[in-house]
């Protein structure tokens, strides 16, 4: 399942990206937690999207956006896998432009 919640993200990444920006991914771990960072440099995601991103059936931005493939599961069950392992997922801005979403999991030491 957290290989389905990964995927969400990176095709979220790719899909919502242009196709000449890169997507990188960064896997950190430090005394007891590991997370993982996927970032891309598309349009970002606004203020009042990021609150509701994670909601069933969303779909965040303009119509255009809501135009690309997607059921508005994705980032619902993303969230939903990542907690079920203990975990938590965040959105953040990428600067200059883009989006980070990281997977925080808790692990032993």
């Amino acid at each position: 399942l957290l290989q389905l919640a990964i995927n969400n993200l990176v095709d979220n990444a790719v899909k919502y990206s242009d196709s000449k920006t890169p997507v990188t991914a960064n896997l950190k771990r430090s005394s007891g937690s590991t997370q993982l960072r996927i970032s891309d440099e598309g349009k970002g995601i606004s203020a009042e999207d990021k609150k509701k991103i994670f909601d069933k059936f969303y779909r965040a931005g303009n119509r255009h956006t809501r135009e690309a493939k997607g059921t508005g599961l994705g980032l619902y069950l993303t969230k939903k896998i990542v907690e079920q392992h203990g975990g938590s997922v965040i959105v953040t801005d990428n600067k200059p432009q883009g989006s980070n979403f990281v997977i925080d999991l808790q692990t032993g030491n």
